[in-house]
């Protein structure tokens, strides 16, 4: 018999895998996905985000998971001094990005210009699980949201018996346990789609690997060329030379912020915060046929 069991199915927008060690566990997984998708999607009316969103400004009192995801995003823009910034969907929304990524359209009206992202905090209260977002403003979930998703489902297979679990978001991956040869878990950073003709590949003994690129998820707004990586000092897509960035973390929600500020800041910034960070990294530069991948390898994760 095979020593695991797989899942495959399609949530929060994006192709998704759980391997467990049997199938039971799998599907828990599976359900686990589908029920954060149905607290924190911004596209659907009734979830928990969209509540929030109607009430910016005031307080409001959130489940444990949705208050964990709000705490991690206020946590990033601290951490990165507001390079990440969760409170950017008024931009996406402004560019087109007002629908699933499935059903958006192209459009011959120009996207209108709102300037710089607001910076003021998130307030929390944890003694209630309480948010009050700064009014005026909407909270996207978008990558940490897909991050934590696959923090949370690692954790809880594990809490419910599995040795070993593999869960699969789209391009982020979160493994957790040993793996199951019983060596050391290998990422496979395939970036054909950013013109890099060959594979590179992350080693890490536990913890999640994130993808953040400027290449798939780009669409036109009267003759301007836009994607959804919103630069917060601009309010506009960041102009940047990568095309995408892997980051390796020890949580895989920390590793999708980390690949998105990194993406947005440029190759010298992308190596100084891997560096600064202590984080093993894959950049792939714009026109990267020629050069292929820089792999920025430090030691908190091994490479």
């Amino acid at each position: 018999m095979s020593p695991w069991s797989m899942v495959m199915f399609r949530a929060m927008s994006s192709p998704c895998r759980i391997v467990a060690p049997d199938q039971e566990l799998a599907q828990m997984g599976e359900q686990l996905v589908r029920d954060l998708e149905r607290r924190w999607s911004r596209f659907l009316p009734d979830s928990e985000v969209s509540s929030l969103n109607r009430c910016a400004g005031q307080l409001s009192i959130v489940s444990d998971e949705t208050y964990r995801l709000i705490e991690c995003a206020e946590e990033a823009r601290r951490l990165t001094s507001g390079a990440f910034n969760p409170l950017v969907l008024d931009h996406l929304m402004a560019l087109g990005y007002d629908r699933t990524w499935d059903e958006i359209t192209e459009s011959d009206e120009a996207p209108p210009q709102l300037g710089p992202v607001c910076d003021e905090p998130i307030e929390l209260y944890p003694e209630v699980n309480a948010v009050c977002l700064p009014a005026g403003t909407h909270f996207d979930p978008g990558g940490i949201g897909k991050g934590l998703a696959g923090d949370m489902v690692a954790e809880a297979l594990r809490e419910a018996g599995a040795a070993s679990v593999q869960v699969e978001l789209g391009g982020d991956v979160r493994v957790a346990g040993p793996e199951w040869s019983g060596g050391a878990w290998g990422v496979v950073v395939d970036d054909s789609d950013h013109g890099a003709p060959d594979a590179a590949k992350i080693t890490i003994a536990e913890g999640g690997v994130a993808t953040s690129s400027v290449v798939r998820r780009r669409w036109r707004r009267g003759d301007v060329d836009v994607h959804h990586l919103i630069d917060p000092t601009t309010g506009l897509p960041a102009v940047t030379d990568l095309d995408a960035v892997t980051v390796a973390a020890s949580e895989l929600w920390w590793a999708e912020v980390v690949a998105k500020v990194a993406l947005i800041g440029g190759t010298d910034h992308a190596r100084t915060r891997l560096e600064d960070l202590g984080l093993t990294g894959v950049l792939t530069r714009n026109g990267s046929d020629n050069h292929r991948y820089e792999v920025i390898a430090n030691s908190r994760i091994p490479a």
